[in-house]
Order: C-alpha cells, then structure tokens, then sequence
C-alpha cells in the first residue's frame, strides 16, 4: 500500500508533533508501506533531508505562512496524486481538508484526517482570538464531514466529532505512541551521571512545555507535602521552556522551595529518554477541565511509561486503561494538590518495586502502544475504507 502523508506542521523539533511524525513515519515503514511525505519548511534555517519527505519552502514562522501553506495543500494536491499516486492520503492540521476531499473523491483514493485535539476549544483556551476559534469551529464541522475517515487521539474527541457531525463507522480512535527503540529504560544511577543529577533520593520529574494549562502550579502547592513525607530527600526537576516557566519559577521562591526544584533546558529526545529513567516519578498535573474535557494522550505520558517510570495523571484523562494494563499507578483528584502530594508520596515509598518492573513495562509497551501498533491501527481504518470504496 502507498500512502501519501500531508503534515501540514513543521516536523524540525524534537517534540511534540514531530516526534508523532516520525514515529508514525517509522511504524509504517516498518509494516513495509510506501510512504510519501509532504511538510513545511519555515524560513532559511530550517532544513529536511530525508529519504521521502518532501516540503514547501514559506518564509519565516507567522499567520501569513501558515495561511498560505493551508491553500497550498489543496491547489498542490492534484500534483501531488500524479507525483506519488497513492491508495490513501492521510492529512493532519489541514484546515481545509473538505476542499481536498472532492479532488480525492474523483482519483478514487480515501482521504483520512487526523484529530489530536478539538482545535476551536484549544484555540479559546489559549485566550487567542475569538474570531478566528469560531471561524475554526465552522471549518472543521466541515472537514469532519467531509472525509473518508477520522484517525482521533482519544475516545473523548471522537464522540465529540460525532456529535459534530463525524460518520461514527469511519470515526476511529488511534491513541498516541511511542518510539520504544529510543525510550528504553538504563539504570537509575547511569541515568543520573549522564545528566549531572544526584544519585541519592528521589525524584519527581517533569518534561515538557511551560504552558498555563499544563497546571505546574498545582505541583507546586503539593511540593511542600512531598518533602514532608516523602521516605527519602527528594528533588522536583522539571525541563522545558515556555511562557510559564518564570511565573512557576517565582511560586517556588515565595513558596520557600527553591533548594528543591531544579529547571532544566529542553533536550533532545533521546536525552528526555535518560531523564525519565533517573526520576522515579513523572507527574502530569494538569486540571484545566478545557484541557481534560475529551481527554489527554500527551506524548509524554508515553515516553515515561515505555521507560517504566510511574506517571500520575488527573482522573478523567481517559488514560486509566492504560495504566491498569501496566499495572502502574495512577490517578489523582483533578486539581487537588492534597491528593496529588500523597499520590507521589504513595509511588516513592515503592519505588524500588517500580523499578525492579522496568524492562517488564517496557516490553508490553512495545507490544500495545509502539507507533508501529499505532500504523496497523491506521492500516486497518484504510482497508475498511477500500472495501467500502
């Protein structure tokens, strides 16, 4: 089967969407599909150089770029068929994907979107313009329509397509991955070194993005019980960068908590690998009911549990499956520091136990929630799609 890929994201980060890219990239290779890629490139200093990936030059990162690159997708889309003639066109941030549907419709080939978040809300919640959240909301009523298939992260966003109008028998869910041939667990201890991190206590970790929603704030304010209780020193090291990082960076001064948190830049991907396996907990503290309203499948939650970290995550997030079939804890109260102090405090006092299972975790990841397993997910929806053709 060819499968040509549109991503209309730029996939030079080592986070984030990128790594859905390539990780998908890779699961469907490796299920032997020919695939073709079509990306953006922003401005001079971004560049790709890889075996079937194409992009579009635009200038520097704006609205104006994004915009023109949304036309593109479909005026090019017609080239891009003859170019690459595939048996399915899988898209992802293309606004206007109902126009690219009739052109698919007359080549014969099904064309499956992507939905990894209800992108109005997301816009509103960033506190970005209401205009253009509602603008959203009328084009994607459109594209949920308007496909021959929707590939969604979570159960929450799919019945919420559906309620918008999405065929609930092309509708489907296909969970974020993880690529297990990079987030593999190491000792503790060799972890620590690499990173220049103190082999004795515990630590509490977090890497990602400095977002408002991400409720670092809440870690914050379940710090203190932590440190009271926990069976050993302990250290709060949170990487990344954003616009919360100074806010949450004073919270922990006037909070009197400084000599235990520690910030780090971002890394790598493969360096986020090493950070997971020296933290004996990773914490996903969000509470923004925005946020959790049709759940979460952050690529973070999968890069720790493929190392064999525990993750504590809100109720709600849609992730308890997961958990349970990994046998690791847990869930806290949405929003309740309290709870969420005695929960990491609960995983430290075993945390001997939760790393003797390791490469046990590891290994029932790579079996269920590697993007290899996600791409035959996908396969699955595109034979469903051409039988139906």
């Amino acid at each position: 089967m060819k499968i040509l890929v549109i991503w209309a994201e730029s996939v030079n980060r080592s986070s984030g969407g990128s790594v859905h890219f390539w990780g998908l990239m890779h699961g469907l290779k490796s299920m032997g599909k020919q695939v073709h890629a079509i990306i953006p490139v922003y401005g001079p200093s971004e560049t790709i150089t890889t075996e079937n990936v194409c992009f579009i030059r635009l200038g520097r990162r704006s609205f104006v770029s994004f915009a023109i690159l949304q036309i593109l997708t479909v005026f090019c889309l017609p080239c891009w068929l003859r170019k690459y003639p595939p048996d399915t066109v899988y898209v992802r941030t293309c606004f206007f994907s109902f126009l690219m549907y009739p052109i698919c419709y007359l080549a014969g080939i099904p064309l499956i979107a992507e939905v990894d978040a209800i992108v109005d809300d997301e816009v509103q919640m960033r506190c970005q313009w209401k205009t253009l959240g509602c603008i959203i909301r009328l084009l994607d009523k459109l594209n949920y329509r308007l496909v021959n298939g929707l590939a969604c992260a979570t159960s929450g966003i799919r019945d919420e397509v559906i309620r918008r109008g999405a065929n609930p028998d092309t509708a489907v869910v296909i969970q974020n991955a993880v690529d297990t041939r990079i987030m593999r667990p190491m000792t503790q201890g060799q972890a620590r070194r690499q990173l220049g991190l103190d082999e004795q206590g515990n630590i509490v970790g977090f890497a990602g993005t400095f977002s408002p929603w991400q409720g670092l704030d809440l870690l914050v304010q379940a710090a203190k019980q932590v440190v009271d209780n926990s069976p050993a020193p302990v250290r709060f090291v949170l990487v990344g960068d954003g616009q919360s990082r100074p806010q949450i960076q004073r919270m922990v001064e006037q909070a009197g908590l400084g000599q235990y948190f520690s910030f780090l830049e971002p890394m790598d991907y493969k360096h986020i690998s090493v950070f997971n396996s020296a933290s004996d907990v990773t914490v996903i503290p969000i509470y923004d009911p925005r946020k959790l309203r049709y759940g979460i499948s952050p690529l973070k939650f999968w890069d720790a549990v493929s190392v064999g970290v525990p993750v504590l995550v809100p109720a709600g997030c849609g992730l308890d499956d997961v958990l349970e079939h990994l046998a690791l804890p847990g869930t806290f109260r949405s929003g309740d520091k309290d709870h969420l102090g005695e929960s990491i405090v609960r995983v430290l006092e075993q945390t001997k136990h939760y790393q003797s299972r390791r490469k046990e975790v590891h290994q029932i990841v790579c079996e269920h929630y590697s993007w290899t397993g996600a791409a035959e997910s996908l396969m699955q929806l595109c034979s469903q799609l051409s039988k139906a053709g």
